[in-house]
């Protein structure tokens, strides 16, 4: 069956958190592929104004993924734009920041250890989801010292992935993306995407991989990988002449910035596994409805893997799956809108019984707009 399985592995791996802002819940399952090559990161208090979530999609293998779930936040953290409140700098750079830290020696190392070939040396579960301990977020800073070694002139990875990432600060609401990953918000139930799927098929995508000296055959550059836009994939950053955001495979990422309001119920950051499956509309849909009944958000997630998983190998619904679910903290409480709507009518209501008052009441609170 090639990189498929003779059947599917549906076990989940999933964690629920939350703080005085959010609540999150996220799943990751391997289905019906090989090795399980996704890897994610979720941390509600990356300090104590702001929260990190993040999805990355690996492509050759898992090293790549692993390697950014296990260190992309902390290099967002120590760069001086964070410091400085720009948070898109400190994305944008952190994101470019990977492919430099993956070459040489250490980064050989590195990778090696977080690869498929030290698993099996190791004796570690094929397909283990693997995401960093809460611990590890914030106090593991150096200045990633070069090392010498018979790895030393290494270049990169060959292997690669997708990084999708939300960060949540106060009202500010910033996603950075590089690939097909994807992070989607609902406001008022209607799904608004706030990354773009890179494709190698978009003009301006297009245009960088041509002048680049890449081509596009059959949807992919040339004719082997179907992003535009990935961490790793050293073969597509060979040209010396030109910097890393203009390669035939950029790292560099797409930052949108947006103010959070009132409407805002959550966010879904999740691999393409989801998306080859349901449109970014459906999947707010069928989130906001399970969220009438069920308040463990990572079971909604694994209820979204059971609902797409294909029924036989091959097409879609066949891909890892992994996805993180934000639902936003109001004063009202943290439901859902038709919750809140309700808890505010019946507060009314009662109060406007216990003072014996004629007429109309307040209704629910009034929505602010987008």
């Amino acid at each position: 069956m090639g990189v498929y399985l003779s059947t599917p592995k549906t076990e989940k791996f999933s964690e629920d958190g939350e703080n005085d802002r959010l609540r999150f819940g996220l799943s990751s399952m391997q289905g019906w592929r090989a090795t399980m090559e996704d890897a994610h990161a979720a941390y509600p208090d990356l300090d104590s104004m702001t929260s990190f979530f993040g999805v990355y999609d690996g492509h050759g293998g898992q090293a790549v993924s692993k390697f950014c779930a296990k260190y992309l936040h902390q290099q967002v953290l120590q760069h001086e734009a964070y410091s400085a409140g720009d948070i898109g700098t400190s994305l944008q750079k952190s994101f470019l920041r990977m492919d430099e830290m993956m070459r040489g020696q250490r980064g050989w190392r590195e990778l090696a250890v977080l690869g498929d070939k030290i698993d099996q040396v190791s004796g570690l579960i094929e397909g283990l989801i693997w995401s960093p301990r809460s611990g590890e977020a914030n106090n593991h800073f150096d200045d990633w010292s070069s090392e010498e070694g018979p790895h030393s002139d290494f270049d990169g990875p060959t292997q690669g992935s997708t990084a999708c990432v939300a960060i949540i600060r106060n009202k500010q609401l910033i996603v950075a993306n590089a690939g097909d990953s994807r992070c989607v918000i609902s406001r008022k139930g209607q799904a608004y995407n706030l990354s773009k799927d890179h494709k190698p098929e978009l003009e301006l995508e297009k245009d960088r991989i041509l002048k680049a000296g890449g081509f596009i055959q059959v949807g992919r550059i040339n004719g082997s990988l179907n992003l535009a836009r990935a961490i790793g994939d050293v073969e597509f950053k060979q040209n010396k002449t030109l910097p890393a955001e203009k390669q035939i495979v950029t790292a560099n990422p797409d930052i949108n910035a947006v103010e959070l309001c009132d409407d805002d119920e959550f966010l879904v950051l999740a691999c393409d596994g989801i998306w080859d499956c349901m449109s970014s509309q459906q999947l707010v849909d069928y989130v906001r409805e399970q969220l009438s009944s069920e308040t463990k958000l990572s079971a909604i997630c694994e209820r979204v893997f059971d609902r797409c998983l294909a029924p036989t190998a091959g097409g879609e619904g066949c891909d890892n799956m992994t996805m993180i679910l934000v639902q936003f903290k109001r004063p009202v409480g943290s439901g859902t809108l038709e919750e809140q709507q309700e808890q505010q009518l019946l507060t009314d209501q009662t109060a406007t019984t216990d003072k014996s008052a004629s007429g109309s009441g307040s209704g629910p609170e009034s929505e602010s707009g987008s």
